[in-house]
C-alpha cells in the first residue's frame, strides 16, 4: 500500500558513463512515483545519483531496489525514508 508520509531516497553508486543517469531513470519512469529530486556527481570514473520519490510503497520501494542493482553498471545501492512531516517543518 502506497504510504503517503514517506519519501523514499535512493543512493546509487556506479561507473560513470554517457548514459548512467538514463539508464537509472528509466526505471523510475516506468513507476507510478512522483520525483521530488534528482542529484548526480561525478568523480575519477564514478558516478554518485541521489533520487527522492513520493508516492511509493515500502514493497515497490523493494522491488525499484532490487531492479537497479541489477543493473551492469550499479556498484551499490542505498534505500532510505523520511516521513514528510519532516520536509515540511
Amino acid at each position: 500500500m502506497y504510504e503517503p508520509s514517506r519519501r523514499y531516497a535512493f543512493l546509487i553508486e556506479a561507473q560513470d558513463a554517457p548514459d548512467v543517469l538514463v539508464r537509472v531513470l528509466t526505471l523510475f519512469a516506468v513507476q507510478p512515483l512522483t520525483l521530488a529530486q534528482v542529484a548526480m556527481t561525478t568523480r575519477d570514473g564514478d558516478c554518485t545519483i541521489r533520487v527522492e520519490a513520493d508516492g511509493l510503497s515500502a514493497q515497490r520501494a523493494e522491488v525499484l531496489l532490487q531492479r537497479l542493482q541489477g543493473l551492469a553498471i550499479v556498484r551499490s545501492v542505498g534505500l532510505a525514508w523520511r516521513g514528510l512531516a519532516a520536509l515540511a517543518g
